[in-house]
């Protein structure tokens, strides 16, 4: 079980490094990706039925995460849940211009 004195500060972790990405640090991206692929890669699967796709997909959100660091507000949601809405919303794109349903 995680404790809230981690939860806190993995949160706080991943909004700082969300924001040096923003800022074009290509490490910080590196640390969001160690730090959230796993769950992310697992939004993605949930999505497509193939392991190809499911990473195709998870690459286009990691592209889109460092076009769109900037827009994270840690006021309005935590770093996890931008994120997973970010990568299910990028790959549920990908599954309509492929037109598979």
């Amino acid at each position: 079980m995680v404790r809230d004195g981690t939860k806190n500060s993995e949160r706080a972790a991943l909004s700082a490094a969300l924001r040096r990405v923003a800022e074009g640090d290509r490490a910080a991206l590196q640390d969001v990706y160690r730090r959230t692929s796993a769950k992310l890669f697992g939004v993605c699967l949930r999505i497509f039925p193939g392991q190809s796709e499911a990473e195709d997909a998870l690459q286009d959100a990691y592209i889109t995460i460092w076009q769109k660091a900037g827009s994270f507000d840690p006021a309005r949601a935590s770093p996890i849940t931008w994120l997973v809405t970010l990568t299910r919303n990028r790959a549920i794109d990908r599954l309509r211009a492929s037109g598979k349903r």
